[in-house]
């Protein structure tokens, strides 16, 4: 029985999928105006639509539209969704980009050239397919590389389009092209035509799912991290450290606590402005975070108060970290006023019910005691707690 698919079920199915998620990604582009990532996708989306629509009137409008504009404008499409992706992932550096580029260019001259020529259909089938299995293998490659399990399976769909693409290269040269060719009508086709729909839409939709996890995971960071510095902030150092003590506590391992602030920080914002100032919190944060091993904590309390955690570190070691902070300090650095800090520091073996706030109350007398002793240095908490 020989199935025949027309035109207007070739459009309703291909033209439905990109449509509907041009629409959705359109809407949320009012409000992301100035996402470099969505506007790729959003272009992307336009040509494969163009694309789909010129096949469709193959035959009925010249060759240099239905073939080589459609072919060309869906080549790019592709070019354009898988940098979306790549860049989605904070793969797509300026190297990369750069290269992209390239290969589309070059892709677009080469088919070009072949249709210039009029080469046969087989060899623009081949050659078209190689290309686009090559634009289609980054995303397998930044998908095996991701944390992210939805980054996972979206490099295995494509995956099976780079397959298929290479299958279709090479099947192009043995099957003959009255029933390789999807503008031949019959159960091939219809087949074709099917699964590439559900492949498109499944691929659309696994973009628009990975845009929202990655909403998801900058509102996660803006939720536990201090806007200006970095670091986490309060809340979130609290429950870190917290489940640190607890790790610490079971072991059992030492742990260092250090409270510290800038010295004459409100003279420094009278004196250079509070644009100086920021950038001196800024300085200061970069450099703890150089500082710091795998496991260590520190967040920022408010103003110019910072609290570090420093895991399985004794008095000695806690000690070197603190002198070489004040080093760094105090040689100066680039782009930032003179500036130095003073902290006070606390060496304990947690217990299981040892809250931060308890190191806090702890290390605050010796901060001070810092100050007093001249500031720009440390001093360590007496006592226990």
């Amino acid at each position: 029985m020989e199935i025949y698919v027309n035109s207007t079920i070739i459009t309703a199915v291909l033209f439905i999928g990109f449509l509907f998620t041009l629409i959705m990604v359109g809407s949320y582009g009012f409000t992301h105006k100035r996402d470099s990532t969505l506007n790729r996708f959003f272009l992307a989306k336009c040509l494969q639509i163009m694309a789909v629509s010129l096949m469709v009137f193959r035959g009925d409008i010249p060759d240099v539209l239905s073939i080589w504009l459609a072919n060309i404008a869906l080549y790019a499409g592709t070019s354009l969704e898988v940098a979306a992706l790549v860049n989605l992932q904070g793969f797509l550096r300026p190297k990369m980009r750069l290269i992209y580029i390239y290969v589309t260019i070059i892709g677009i001259m080469g088919f070009s050239i072949l249709f210039i020529f009029d080469s046969t259909e087989p060899v623009r089938i081949a050659y078209y397919s190689f290309l686009t299995a090559i634009l289609l293998s980054p995303v397998c490659l930044v998908g095996f590389r991701s944390s992210s399990l939805l980054m996972k399976v979206v490099s295995l769909l494509y995956g099976v389009g780079v397959i298929f693409s290479i299958v279709r290269g090479f099947s192009s040269f043995f099957i003959p092209i009255q029933s390789f060719t999807l503008y031949n009508p019959g159960v091939l086709q219809l087949v074709v035509l099917l699964s590439f729909y559900v492949l498109s839409n499944l691929m659309n939709l696994a973009f628009l799912l990975l845009m929202k996890e990655n909403v998801d995971r900058e509102l996660v960071v803006l939720a536990n991290h201090d806007d200006l510095t970095g670091a986490l902030n309060r809340r979130s150092f609290t429950q870190q450290a917290e489940l640190i003590l607890r790790q610490s506590a079971k072991k059992p391992a030492v742990v260092s606590y250090l409270l510290l602030d800038v010295d004459h920080f409100k003279t420094i914002n009278d004196t250079y402005g509070h644009v100086a100032g920021d950038q001196v919190l800024r300085d200061l944060s970069q450099t703890i975070r150089g500082l710091l091993d795998e496991g260590d904590l520190y967040g920022r309390y408010g103003g110019d108060e910072f609290g570090i955690l420093l895991t399985g570190k004794n008095e000695d070691e806690s000690d070197r970290f603190a002198s070489t902070l004040c080093s760094l300090l105090n040689h100066g650095l680039p782009g930032s006023v003179p500036f130095h800090i003073s902290m006070g520091i606390l060496t304990v073996t947690p217990t299981s019910t040892m809250k931060v706030e308890a190191l806090y109350a702890a290390c605050d007398p010796a901060l001070y005691e810092a100050k007093t002793n001249g500031r720009n240095g440390f001093h360590r908490a007496e006592g226990s707690i």
